[in-house]
C-alpha cells in the first residue's frame, strides 16, 4: 500500500535521544512526498568530562542502537539513515564497516552514513600521499 504522505520515499532516521538538530534539519529539508520517521537511541544526558565518560556513552549507544533500529523499521522505510557520528568512527574505518554490516543485516536495508562514505576516500588518498580534494 502506498503511504499517503511518503508516497515518493520514507526515510527511517536513527539519532541519539539527546540530539536536537538531526530531526529538525531533516524535517526542514523534506521535499513533497518524502517523510522522515525517527527512532531514538536512548542515552542519558550526562556531561562528558573525559575518556571514561565517552567510553561509557559509546557502550550505551551500542546497547541501544539495535532496539532503535527495530522500532523505526516497523514503518518499512525505503532507507535507513544513521544520524550520529561517534559510533561510526569509534573503532576506526574497519569498525565502521563492521557496524554498517551489522546494521544492514538487522534492518534489511542499506544504512546511510554520509560521514563514513566521505572519510574512506580521504583516508585512502592521505595514506597514498595524494590530495582528497
Amino acid at each position: 500500500m502506498v503511504d499517503a504522505l511518503g508516497w515518493r520515499m520514507k526515510f527511517g532516521v536513527i539519532a541519539p535521544s539527546t540530539n536536537t538538530s538531526v530531526q529538525p534539519e531533516f524535517d526542514a529539508m523534506g521535499p513533497r512526498g518524502v517523510t522522515n520517521h525517527f527512532g531514538r537511541i536512548h542515552i542519558p544526558n550526562d556531561p562528558l568530562r573525559g575518556d571514561e565518560d565517552f567510553t561509557r556513552l559509546i557502550e550505551t549507544v551500542r546497547g541501544e542502537l539495535m532496539a532503535a533500529i527495530d522500532r523505526v523499521m516497523t514503518c518499512e522505510p525505503d532507507h535507513l539513515i544513521i544520524g550520529m557520528s561517534s559510533e561510526t568512527f569509534w573503532d576506526g574505518l574497519e569498525g565502521s564497516e563492521r557496524l554498517r554490516e551489522r546494521v544492514e543485516a538487522r534492518a534489511g536495508v542499506k544504512p546511510r552514513w554520509a560521514q563514513t562514505r566521505r572519510v574512506r576516500p580521504c583516508v585512502d588518498t592521505a595514506t597514498s600521499g595524494g590530495s582528497a580534494w
